[in-house]
């Protein structure tokens, strides 16, 4: 076999569109050896398919000593990464039978198969260890190793044998007693609650002071389900009073109060709740534990004050949820509520039509002067939503006609214009718009806004020319608004669609120059463009400079990069480049520190500083990581993370210890907070410290789906990063899991296309599955829009159908593409990605 060398044929994915003629444009800081992608996932059980593995290490060692070596970070703390061969993604025959297998080297190769979450080949590598009588050095961390891997396999049986071994084996073992607690899980994987009970006393035991609140929880979830109910209150109670960050306090305490509702203990879950709100600043939040302390109270038959605190809900929270369900549990018990509460409470929950009813019937118990006008811009928004149009702009009148001097009055002015909008009755819209602007100059804000939609309007109803000038009007009187801002730039647009390209250029050149950051960069970006079509290739070079210098992390810097350098977007380097010099740069990157921020530490800075070493959030964190509580152990190092955010030394430190743990999310976010202090860009930084920022971990995985599917992996990197921040248990709202956040429908869909067996969708906490599917999805747009970068990247987060339609209206010029997006997280998903590609690109590409 020969070795393989780094790939250089990336440039199949070159994307397509270039830079073209212009069509008329309109206006928040991760591979087996052994299988490939469409085979079964379960472990390998010869031995020889481990030979093999260890064999191509071995092998692939030997032919990287005159080549570039992969860099793996690994879950073993150190200053740097650690550089591990890369296993090979294709079979070999086996090689004869060996006696004995070097065990340091089967250990590496398991750490590699559990970081990349193939849990059950690391389950069959480690047991190669135990099984060869390997020396106690080797084979105490590959039991250890094996029961975590077991466990997140869900192969509780095999975590208590291996855990067992290391337990009664190595008695002097330093993660002996974090054998107890990962066994404690086994057993309650298995439902052997007493077994798992006495595990957990024993860590508290060997391991008192460190997260004793989250063992104490387990403890009493165990008592719990043996009925011992009395002690489980116990457990809960020892819960709460050991230490934990406030979030999960919370959560625990929020959980302790359904158990005492459950076990009929009204007074006791009360006081959690009260305890909660003590400290719970969150709006929606407190509501809910208001409403569940209230229902707790009514349950119990107390009805007096489990109705006062029913009306704490509806009075002090009336935009929430919970308060429209106060409020139903106060009518039905006859309750005497003001009728304009109940109609804000029932028009913000959305029930309009109760919201009506009750702001109509208060509007005739009192004098008009008596009635707010917000009574009337409700009423009238919520006839809107049911479709009465007339009777919403006769509410919306009476604000004009009898409160001139109230706050509403521009908001009812606008709503008027809005109401004929939604009717679809364009002309009587920007009609009125443009009444606004005229009569009620006085009123700024109100007037910018009417300038702005008329503009609007006129744009995207076939009107260009009308819509520049009023534009121009709303910069010409409004110069310091944002709707100025927008305007010019929507001007400048329709300009250009008219053909008129001195005035474009004329409009985005006074954009720029009224404006910063991501709009002055965006403008500038235009101009050079601008510039470029006209020939002017002196002023394009000068006038795209300042857009990179305006806002230098961003798409408009990144594009305007390209253009300088006469680059198609997301053209991929002509090689890459995964080895560094660790140690020149890491003291590149101290001396930087020091002259940055004035630091006069002398020695390494990286080393956690004593207050750091001592801080209750890391100490739980780390404990919890190390026992594969990753869920709690991210709510302490968020805590951590923030509190020390506005310290440089310490958000470096931060960022290279929780890097050595493999909590990648948490490293970038501490670099991320030090590049920021910094007040520079990414690329302004020393690299080792942009790198932090912009890692490649899991590069092994990158790099065997990005050779199969023959594009470049630095892509890879940039969606996974804007994706999930490496964040390997990342979840969303819509189900999207994993490192490429898939969601439920879509991942089907691909298992069923890679014939995945027995896919669920917890499958994509795996890294290697996460990888695999997002790879699989982006290939699949890549190809269907012809290699077109940025559109695939819109198609993956939006849809194809979508994306094409966009690629359609822009003729393929990939800055009008972005125009075109008309959903707003689409465009910057898009948008984010180009800028951390050149980041990428820069830090890792070869020219």
């Amino acid at each position: 076999m020969g070795c393989r060398g780094w790939p250089g044929n990336w440039n199949r994915r070159r994307v397509s569109v270039g830079l073209t003629s212009y069509t008329p444009p309109h206006g928040h800081d991760t591979m087996p050896g052994m299988m490939d992608n469409t085979t079964t996932r379960s472990a390998p059980n010869r031995f020889s398919r481990l030979l093999i593995a260890v064999l191509l290490l071995t092998i692939l060692a030997a032919c990287n000593l005159n080549q570039q070596q992969t860099i793996i970070v690994t879950a073993t703390p150190d200053v740097t990464p650690t550089f591990t061969p890369e296993p090979a993604p294709t079979e070999t025959p086996p090689p004869p039978p060996t006696p004995t297998i070097d065990p340091a080297l089967v250990l590496q190769t398991g750490d590699n198969f559990l970081l990349n979450g193939y849990y059950e080949n690391a389950v069959s590598t480690y047991q190669t260890v135990l099984n060869q009588d390997a020396p106690p050095q080797f084979a105490a961390p590959a039991a250890f190793r094996l029961g975590q891997a077991a466990l997140r396999e869900g192969l509780f049986s095999n975590a208590v044998s291996s855990l067992t071994t290391l337990i009664d084996q190595f008695p002097q073992d330093p993660n002996r007693a974090q054998a107890f607690f990962l066994r404690g899980d086994a057993y309650l994987g298995l439902s052997e609650w007493s077994a798992a009970i006495a595990d957990f006393q024993q860590y508290l035991t060997m391991r008192p002071g460190l997260i004793d609140s989250y063992v104490h929880e387990r403890i009493a979830d165990a008592q719990l389900a043996l009925g011992q109910t009395e002690e489980s209150f116990a457990s809960y109670a020892s819960a709460v009073a050991a230490n934990r960050t406030q979030v999960p306090l919370l959560a625990l305490r929020e959980k302790v109060a359904q158990v005492y509702r459950t076990a009929s203990r009204p007074a006791d879950a009360i006081a959690q709740y009260d305890a909660i709100l003590e400290t719970a600043e969150n709006d929606p939040y407190r509501a809910s534990m208001q409403l569940a302390a209230a229902q707790t109270l009514l349950d119990s038959g107390d009805l007096e004050n489990g109705l006062a605190r029913m009306q704490t809900v509806f009075d002090e929270y009336p935009a929430t949820a919970s308060a429209y369900e106060a409020m139903q549990v106060l009518l039905a018990n006859e309750a005497e509520l003001s009728n304009l509460a109940i109609g804000r409470v029932a028009f913000l929950y959305g029930d309009y039509e109760r919201a009506i009813e009750a702001l109509n019937t208060h509007s005739t118990e009192y004098q008009l002067d008596a009635i707010p006008a917000e009574l009337h811009l409700m009423l009238g928004r919520a006839y809107r939503e049911i479709g009465n149009s007339d009777a919403a702009v006769t509410a919306f009148q009476t604000i004009i006609d009898q409160y001139p001097q109230d706050p509403q009055f521009g908001e009812a002015l606008l709503e008027q214009g809005r109401t004929r909008f939604l009717l679809g009755d364009i002309p009587a819209a920007i009609e009125r718009y443009l009444f606004i602007a005229d009569n009620y100059g006085y009123l700024a804000e109100t007037a910018a806004e009417a300038l702005w939609r008329a503009g609007y309007l006129y744009g995207t109803n076939d009107s260009p020319t009308e819509s520049r000038q009023v534009f121009e009007r709303l910069a010409n009187e409004y110069p310091d608004t944002d709707q100025a801002r927008s305007g010019l730039f929507l001007a400048a647009s329709a300009a250009y669609n008219l053909n008129e390209i001195p005035r474009a250029e004329q409009l985005f050149s006074r954009l720029a120059a009224t404006s910063t950051g991501a709009v002055q960069a965006e403008a500038y970006l235009w101009v050079g463009r601008l510039a470029l079509q006209q020939g002017d290739d002196a002023r394009a070079q000068e006038v795209l400079r300042l857009a990179i210098e305006a806002a230098p992390d961003g798409y408009y810097s990144a594009r305007a990069q390209d253009l300088v350098e006469n680059r198609a977007p997301f053209e991929p380097p002509a090689s890459y480049r995964f080895q560094f010099d660790e140690a020149t740069e890491l003291a590149t990157a101290e001396d930087w520190l020091r002259q940055t921020f004035g630091i006069e530490q002398e020695g390494a800075l990286w080393p956690l500083s004593a207050a750091l070493q001592a801080d209750p959030r890391l100490i739980r964190g780390r404990e919890l990581w190390a026992v594969g509580a990753f869920e709690e152990a991210e709510a302490e190092f968020t805590a951590l993370l923030d509190a020390y955010r506005s310290d440089a030394l310490s958000s470096y430190q931060l960022a290279i210890d929780l890097r050595s743990l493999a909590a990648y999310r948490f490293s970038i976010i501490g670099a991320a907070n030090l590049i920021t202090l910094a007040q520079q860009g990414t690329l302004e930084v020393p690299s080792y410290i942009a790198r932090l920022r912009y890692p490649i971990y899991y590069l092994d995985v990158v790099m065997r789906v990005a050779q199969e599917r023959e594009f470049d992996p630095l892509l890879m990197f940039s969606l996974i990063r804007l994706e999930s921040l490496f964040d390997t248990y990342a979840t969303a709202a819509a189900g999207e899991k994993g490192l490429t956040q898939v969601i439920p429908g879509t991942a089907e869909y691909i298992a069923n296309q890679l014939q995945w067996p027995n896919y669920k969708h917890s499958d994509l906490f795996r890294p290697y599955a996460g990888i695999t599917f997002g790879a699989y999805y982006l290939d699949e747009q890549l190809d269907r829009f012809e290699n077109n970068v940025p559109a695939a990247l819109a198609g993956y987060n939006a849809g194809p159908g979508r994306a094409l339609d966009w690629l359609r209206l822009s003729g393929g010029d990939p800055d009008l593409f972005m125009t075109t997006i008309t959903i707003d997280s689409t465009r910057s998903y898009v948008q984010l990605i180009y800028g951390f590609y050149n980041i990428y690109r820069a830090l890792y590409g070869e020219p």
